[in-house]
């Protein structure tokens, strides 16, 4: 049969109420005989003690003081006490104390097996109790503390009395731990209750479950991280909607132009001429480039991206680029500056890769400089980090945008998506590549028409020590 957690729980609390009150009262039990015998012992000690003391002061001398006790300590019923009698010990009763010897050892109580006025070897005399008067000791007390002894009346009443407190105790303590079990139980469980709802929900597809967060407790921790997860889960949904239906349009606009060329040419409605011939092989690159963007992104991100990594300038890598895209930017009226001096230490990257992200950087600049814009490729040292980047005098991105630049098929009008043709992987790619490769990179830019800088940082490295690592 199963349980519910609430029943386990008080089931649990119970348990624990149980044993503790079970031990306790075990060893309660089995010291309170010992605790009240030591007590006995102590309070007939000192009772002894206060009568060898008087009997001393008495009569200067301990003779006689054992007669004294057997008197005083079992007196006739219809004993005619005299008008004036000798002062004489209340010995009372003395259990547990095992005998008394003077000063010289010598017994004046019967004390292991030796009759009075024996001498009593040291060595038989291991624990004791002094007894002085005026700072001279005059005898020892023999305790036993092994005494067996029966309880008095008044003793076994306390015994009966403490044992029955016990038991009292153990129902309080039972019941108590009951009501603290359905109290805390129910506590507990509600925010359990509710991640098991929105657990449930989740699982059928309701995403962005949240649960409110009312402790800083473990559950608390729990909840916060369920509802970090929810979320989590809710925008690769999205995300994973919307690139699902970016693939979608970006394959299909090529294909449907493909297609309706080869229905043509098969129709003979058409001639297969240079032009045609071209404009198709454009829409399969278009295809091909899609199928290699998105293969490069998920390699990067599974880890199984091969990277030559060596040290490299950046005043190098940039220079290249620069040179490649002079034409270029030439041809758009945009000025191409290189701001890179060779003193800037080199860094760790694949040459191929790099450069695969220079040029995707510069592209989306080109897209959105103007004529007569100005695109500067810079390289800094700042400590052991390098900074290289990508600024533009063009159309600039709100700042709502920049979180989301480096997203996959982003494509706000105000926003620059990335430069793959027109998917939006471009930057994408950029991020994926620079991150495998130990670095960052973000977009700053003071908003529309202020331009952007697109920024990525590296550590430096000295050459001989990038050679050994490639090594």
């Amino acid at each position: 049969m199963k349980r519910s957690l609430k029943t386990r729980l008080i089931l649990a609390f119970l348990a624990v109420a149980l044993t503790t009150v079970l031990v306790v009262s075990a060893v309660i039990r089995l010291t309170s005989g010992q605790s009240l015998f030591e007590l006995v012992v102590e309070q007939q000690t000192a009772a002894l003690k206060a009568s060898v003391v008087a009997y001393y002061q008495a009569n200067g001398t301990l003779d006689g003081f054992f007669e004294a006790y057997l008197q005083n300590s079992r007196p006739a019923p219809d004993q005619v006490q005299p008008e004036n009698p000798e002062p004489r010990p209340d010995m009372g009763d003395i259990r547990g104390v095992y005998g008394l010897v003077d000063a010289e050892y010598r017994a004046v109580m019967p004390t292991f097996n030796y009759q009075v006025g024996q001498v009593v070897p040291a060595d038989r005399i291991k624990q004791t109790i002094p007894v002085e008067v005026d700072g001279e000791v005059i005898a020892y007390i023999l305790p036993d503390t092994g005494f067996e002894f029966k309880l008095s009346a008044e003793e076994q009443l306390f015994l009966q009395r403490t044992t029955l407190a016990i038991g009292l105790a153990a129902l309080a303590g039972v019941l108590v731990a009951v009501a603290m079990g359905f109290l805390l139980a129910g506590r507990l469980l509600i925010p359990i209750r509710r991640l098991t709802r929105a657990s449930q929900a989740l699982a059928q597809g309701d995403l962005g479950q949240q649960v409110p967060v009312t402790s800083q407790d473990e559950l608390g921790q729990l909840t916060a991280t369920f509802n970090q997860m929810s979320t989590e889960l809710a925008q690769a949904d999205q995300q994973r909607k919307r690139m699902t239906a970016d693939i979608t349009h970006d394959l299909s606009t090529p294909l449907q132009i493909i297609s309706g060329y080869m229905e043509m040419l098969e129709a003979d409605q058409v001639a297969l001429t240079p032009q045609r011939v071209e404009m198709i092989k454009t829409e399969i690159e278009h295809l091909r480039r899609l199928v290699s963007d998105l293969s490069t992104l998920t390699q990067v991100e599974a880890g199984g991206l091969e990277l030559a990594l060596q040290p490299l300038k950046p005043a190098a890598l940039l220079a290249h680029i620069a040179q490649a895209y002079q034409p270029i930017a030439a041809r758009q009226g945009v000025t191409l500056a290189l701001d890179a001096p060779d003193t800037v230490p080199a860094i760790l990257v694949d040459e191929l890769r790099m450069r695969q992200v220079l040029k995707n950087l510069v592209d989306n600049a080109l897209r959105y400089t103007p004529s007569g814009g100005t695109i500067t490729l810079h390289a800094a040292a700042e400590g052991k980090r390098i900074e290289m980047a990508i600024c533009d005098s063009g159309s600039g991105i709100e700042p709502e945008d920049l979180p989301y630049v480096f997203d996959r098929f982003y494509r706000a009008d105000k926003a620059r998506d990335g430069s793959a043709g027109r998917m939006g992987l471009g930057l994408a790619i950029c991020k994926a590549l620079v991150i495998a490769q130990g670095g960052t990179i973000r977009a700053e830019s003071e908003g529309r028409g202020q331009g952007t800088r697109m920024v990525m940082r590296f550590e430096a490295v000295e050459e001989e020590q990038g050679k050994r690592d490639k090594g």
